[in-house]
């Protein structure tokens, strides 16, 4: 029995390192359309990782279909946050859409510059500071009970504020992402474009036209079509024909 299940995952392996194998093959050809279609088999096979959601983005942005791109994009961004190379490719895709819901009111420059702050900085970044932080504020804690020079213990009694401030500061950064991350669903149009519907129907009136490419938040899934919103402005329903759901 266990010559047939090792024999079994030998068959498995080649047949899967033959279509990886493959599908490079065609993308270095510039047939992108196969090579999609070989990684796809094996995403459809349960085989979700990073590098094979990135090279689908890939040959779907070299076909043109941004929608796609900008989904595999994302999916593999879930996986793998910290990649400067998916980051990279996700911005180019996200440059070619034409969002049609682009906020044109006047920000707050100062809530702008905070949240320029928060996501300028990854999530690992910001928990490799924290615990900077914390060994610091438990070194100065020990220094200013140890030394005796009360100049000394000032400084350590400041540097300990301070230290708070920016622990508090990035510890609320982080947690936000860590809940956003947790919580938050990304959908993305990959259809040419997409009609948002006051209900989960094609009878329903449409409220507002979303083009390929603009992703929004889910909340939810029922008969076929996603509700959504972007911001407070556009909340209504979805095709799931004429999106995909990152997960």
């Amino acid at each position: 029995m266990k010559r047939i299940f090792a024999l079994i995952f030998l068959m498995f392996m080649v047949t899967f390192a033959g279509n990886l194998e493959s599908a490079k093959a065609a993308y270095n050809s510039g047939d992108y359309e196969r090579a999609a279609d070989l990684w796809k088999i094996e995403l459809d096979e349960g085989l979700k990782n990073p590098e094979i959601l990135f090279n689908l983005g890939n040959a779907n942005y070299r076909m043109g279909k941004i929608g796609f791109a900008i989904f595999y994009y994302e999916s593999a961004k879930a996986l793998a946050p910290n990649d400067a190379d998916i980051e990279y490719n996700l911005k180019l895709a996200k440059s070619q859409t034409r969002d049609k819901t682009e906020n044109t009111e006047e920000e707050n420059p100062i809530l702008s510059a905070l949240f320029s702050a928060h996501h300028a900085i990854s999530l690992t970044v910001q928990l490799i500071i924290l615990g900077i932080l914390i060994w610091l504020i438990a070194t100065l804690a020990f220094l200013r009970i140890a030394l005796r020079n009360p100049r000394a213990k000032n400084i350590c009694i400041g540097g300990t504020f301070v230290a708070v401030i920016a622990t508090c500061i990035f510890g609320m950064s982080a947690g936000y992402k860590i809940f956003v991350a947790e919580t938050e669903v990304i959908g993305v149009v990959t259809a040419a474009s997409a009609d948002v519907l006051s209900g989960p129907g094609h009878k329903n009136q449409t409220l507002n036209v979303l083009s390929e490419g603009t992703e929004f938040l889910v909340h939810g899934v029922q008969d076929g079509f996603a509700e959504i919103s972007i911001g407070e402005r556009i909340k209504g329903f979805l095709s799931l024909a004429e999106i995909g759901i990152v997960k």
